[in-house]
Order: structure tokens, then sequence, then C-alpha cells
């Protein structure tokens, strides 16, 4: 059978019932999809989750360049007890930042175990976050992020960078962090 004989031996089928008079059968097609098309829209944040001690902390990823092993550090004398120092991530010189000691200062990274630094893109900062294991990443809704005052206007002055909590379905509570904030 050729092609033009398919064409021509194919059933007409008739548009659906509940069409309107003058509408035609694309309009009545067109009109069901933008029903399906109109479902609620959940707006979600994709953020680099990682321990720090006991807990879970987290960052938006779109502030994350790369993760890289943490080369060799300079120290800065006189620097904030945070900043550790300078260290050159491909070609770039960053400083470098302890965010445990930022967090509790009585807690600072230890040697053992390989760090990681999370390399931070920003217009104005250029910084890298040691960390002890490369970053998980998690997608969360931002209805799920616990903004409120209650929870964090309460803070201490050295923890105004504390931006949100999100309460995981299944894991442990992450602390959104504000690194603009914190390193300012």
């Amino acid at each position: 059978m050729a092609l033009g004989e398919n064409i021509k031996s194919a059933k007409k089928t008739n548009p659906p019932a509940d069409t309107a008079a003058g509408a035609s059968w694309v309009d009545a097609a067109s009109n069901t999809q933008s029903d399906t098309q109109e479902a609620e829209v959940v707006e979600q944040v994709v953020l680099a989750v990682f321990p720090i001690g006991r807990e879970h902390y987290a960052i938006p990823i779109d502030v994350v360049k790369e993760v890289v092993k943490t080369p060799q550090i300079a120290p800065i004398p006189q620097g904030p007890e945070y900043v550790v120092g300078v260290a050159n991530v491909r070609g770039n010189v960053l400083a470098m930042i302890d965010l445990r000691t930022k967090i509790n200062p009585n807690d600072a990274l230890t040697p053992e175990g390989q760090q990681y630094t999370i390399v931070i893109k920003h217009k104005t900062i250029q910084a890298g976050l040691l960390v002890n294991t490369v970053p998980d990443t998690l997608k969360v809704e931002v209805e799920k992020i616990n903004t409120s005052a209650a929870v964090i206007k309460n803070l201490s002055v050295e923890d105004v960078f504390i931006s949100g909590i999100v309460k995981a379905d299944d894991g442990p509570m992450i602390i959104l962090i504000d690194l603009f904030e914190m390193i300012q």
C-alpha cells in the first residue's frame, strides 16, 4: 500500500461531543492543554549541604563555583580568626574561611581527613569555604524554608548570618547561611 493510500483510507475522527457549536475541534484541544498547564508551579531552590560538627549547614548552589581539594594555605596576620589565610585555586587568590571557627570558635577544623574547599563565586567576593566532606545537593521547596522572625531574629549578634532553617523530609534540620552577611 502506498503512502497516499494510507492517508485516503485513514478514518475521519469526529470532534469531542462537548465542543461548543461555534468552537472548532482545535480550540477544544487547546483548552484541554491549557487546563493541564495551569497546574500550580512550586518554587524550589537547590542547596549545597555540608556537615559542620553535628549540625548540617547549607548555601544556595548558585553561589558555588566548584569544590576542590584544599590547596596549601598561606596565613594572613591580623585577619579575622575565621579567615585562616589565602590560597591559589586555579589562578585565583581566595580568602579561605573556616566555618567551624566562625560558627563555634572552640571547634576548628581538624587536620585529619581530607579537607575540601567550596569555591564561592560572586561579583564582589572571592572566597573558599573549608569543609571536611564534599557537599551534597538538596532540592527543597522555598515554602519549606523557615525564615520566621521567631527562629531567626532571636539569634545572637554573632549569628545574624543564619537566614533560615530547612526541615528535610527524611533527614536532619539544615541551617541555611547567608555567606555575604557572615563575611561582612
